[in-house]
């Protein structure tokens, strides 16, 4: 059973940045509330086998990565599910976000910001700090 109950949720960083869809099959971004109903909200299903999915409610389409996970490799939507599993943080309510069935050449892959430096931050999957507390999300429940 996933440690995070199947609902709805925002899922945040500091300073109300949230993993935002823009367009169904788009590269997710961080982003602050934008007001748009639904890209920003997120619908969390807990699998049989631990893992959850993870659905955007605007465009009905699924958190994941392209092929194989490698580092560095963006996140985006896709009409194809994609598993995660959450590992509780040191941060009561933080989560990090992690391929599983890891590690991937040597290292566990996470969801975190990508390496390049433009606006809006893109996301992507990059190696697991357990102790980097930036690298842990959020998930705000929404009824």
């Amino acid at each position: 059973m996933a440690p995070v109950p199947n609902g709805v949720y925002a899922i945040t960083r500091p300073y109300e940045q949230l993993i935002t869809l823009l367009e169904p099959k788009d590269l997710a971004v961080l982003l602050s509330p934008t007001g748009e109903p639904g890209q920003q909200e997120w619908q969390l299903e807990g699998l049989d086998d631990g893992t959850v999915q993870i659905r955007n409610l605007r465009h009905e389409t699924f958190l994941t990565y392209d092929d194989e996970p490698n580092i560095n490799e963006m996140i985006m939507g896709s009409t194809e599910p994609r598993k995660w599993s959450l590992r509780q943080a040191a941060e009561p309510f933080g989560f990090h976000v992690v391929v599983p069935g890891g590690p991937i050449d040597g290292v566990e892959l996470a969801l975190d910001l990508s390496l390049l430096r433009i606006f809006p931050p893109r996301l992507a999957l990059r190696p697991l700090d357990v102790n980097d507390q930036r690298q842990a999300w959020t998930f705000e429940f929404h009824e």
